[in-house]
């Protein structure tokens, strides 16, 4: 005989009670809710609000029945309050009405939604509660709340069930609020300043913009094998030809690489394309843009950020890749003249891969003794032309681009530089690096013949920002780890043993950690 496990128990358990709603002609799940008053509200405002009448709802947190009398606290996104039942007071079971009268307060369960009508007054012990006078049923809840006390502590249940964490530990739910109040400010601080946003295609017939192992998908309607974007910069450029001279895209983007404390293969970027300007416009678009949102969301200029006490308000240190990694390493790589030469350096540095180009040499020397220094806001500039194919030369030297990146304690935080837009150029670039054989590895940039076209007809000086949302949210909401700052992180798909018995699925369960 197989073994029913305890959680299928419990939810049998809480469907006979919805049952015995109904046969009672009360709905478990009516449509809506006469709230009048949030919880915090009624907190605050005590004096004021003493012996008057408040409609409340919420989820009951908990319940304990004495005789003719019972007590539970609902939580609503301000708070928590106290109710208090007493049987004398409460409106009786009323089908018609919708109530749940104290005899049958027993189909409660710590978890379901419920509605309170009632006094605002104190207990005995002083505590500010609702003194009821009609219950109704919002929502009957058939599983339980983790424990009370404990919460939630295993790592991966939290990041699966984002929403039972948030329901123990209600304070959590204010870390999400303040990311969506960040990107809010964000919108805010571009729209002050004259830029237009645009949707642009998430699903795309070439992924383009950058270099990223893409995710491949099938349009039915069209017979066609299309990309999930890794980038929005071609479209956002497409606008710029256009005749648009300030846009801007909050997108969706999907790399399928690899996933770590600061990298996730789905994410949010904002980025824009400004014309008639190049990219040292965006180096103060972008300080600006940070010190806003550092204010007007989080109401304060230094934040605690991988052990670091990072400051906003000072102007950010501007130094190039050359300059950065010969302060750190001692080895200045615009002074090397071969392959060989440059691939030695990295070797008396420990760095054993060998490198295709001078440029590169560089890069990894700087990703290997540099990034993990640069801990007070920097935009480091000047990349080598051979990891940058979208990014115009340098004029003073055209081994190195118009580009710079975003590093804040230690870690990447956008990526910006002035437009190629000699279309020759660009297509020079990109059909050097091309290998058809390769086209979807991640290493090179595809051939974009239709962006190719649009740049033909000419796009005037342009330049563009793309700060990852995720990484903005870790900096100022002071976490460690990018899964703390996403609610809905990607996860394996798990398939528990209770959930196999309730559903009636066949086949194996892929067990989820024991908490849930």
């Amino acid at each position: 005989m197989a073994i029913v496990p305890p959680l299928v128990a419990l939810r049998n358990a809480r469907l006979k009670k919805a049952e015995a709603l109904r046969e009672r002609g009360l709905n478990p799940y009516p449509s809506r809710s006469m709230r009048t008053e949030y919880a915090a509200n009624i907190l605050e405002n005590f004096e004021s609000m003493e012996n008057q009448p408040v409609t409340v709802a919420g989820r009951l947190m908990s319940w304990r029945k004495q005789g003719g009398m019972a007590f539970g606290h609902i939580q609503d996104r301000t708070g928590s309050i106290q109710l208090v039942f007493r049987r004398a007071m409460l409106h009786p079971t009323d089908a018609a009405a919708g109530f749940l009268g104290y005899e049958d307060v027993a189909l409660l369960d710590v978890g379901d939604v419920i509605e309170v009508r009632g006094t605002v007054g104190k207990t005995m012990k002083g505590e500010i509660s609702v003194m009821a006078e009609t219950l109704r049923m919002l929502t009957k809840s058939l599983r339980p709340l983790p424990e009370k006390w404990s919460g939630l502590k295993d790592r991966e249940t939290i990041l699966r069930k984002r929403y039972l964490d948030t329901i123990a530990a209600p304070e959590k739910l204010e870390l999400f609020a303040q990311v969506s109040r960040m990107i809010f400010e964000a919108r805010q601080f571009l729209y002050a300043r004259g830029f237009l946003e645009f949707q642009t295609p998430i699903i795309q017939p070439l992924y383009g913009g950058g270099t990223a192992k893409p995710f491949l998908t099938h349009v039915n309607a069209l017979g066609a094998e299309m990309y999930l974007a890794i980038s929005h910069e071609l479209y956002l450029k497409r606008l710029i030809a256009a005749g648009y001279e300030k846009v801007f895209t909050i997108g969706r983007y999907f790399r399928n690489e690899g996933i770590d404390r600061s990298h996730h293969p789905e994410f949010s970027m904002i980025e824009t394309m400004t014309a008639y300007q190049n990219y040292e416009y965006n180096m103060a678009l972008v300080e600006d843009l940070f010190r806003h949102v550092a204010v007007k969301a989080f109401g304060k200029i230094t934040f605690q950020v991988r052990g670091h006490m990072v400051d906003f308000e000072q102007p950010w240190k501007r130094i190039s890749m050359v300059d950065a990694t010969r302060e750190i390493t001692g080895i200045d790589f615009s002074e090397l003249r071969t392959v060989d030469e440059a691939n030695a350096r990295l070797t008396d540095l420990g760095v054993t891969e060998a490198q295709p180009s001078i440029g590169e040499a560089l890069v990894r020397a700087f990703e290997a003794k540099v990034e993990d220094t640069l801990i007070q806001p920097t935009l480091v500039y000047g990349h080598p032309i051979e990891i940058s194919p979208l990014a115009k030369p340098m004029a003073e030297d055209p081994r190195y681009v118009e580009r710079f990146e975003i590093f804040i304690a230690g870690m990447e935080c956008g990526d910006n530089w002035s437009e190629q837009n000699d279309p020759e150029q660009l297509f020079a670039t990109w059909k050097k690096a091309y290998k058809p054989e390769d086209r979807d590895s991640g290493e090179f940039h595809p051939l974009d013949y239709d962006f190719l076209e649009a740049m033909d007809h000419g796009i005037p000086p342009t330049t563009g920002i793309g700060p990852g949302i995720e990484r903005m949210a870790m900096i100022f909401t002071e976490q460690q780890d990018i899964y703390d700052v996403i609610f809905f992180p990607m996860m394996k798909p798990v398939l528990s043993q209770a959930n196999k018995a309730i559903y009636g699925v066949a086949g194996e369960a892929v067990e989820e950690p024991a908490e849930s």
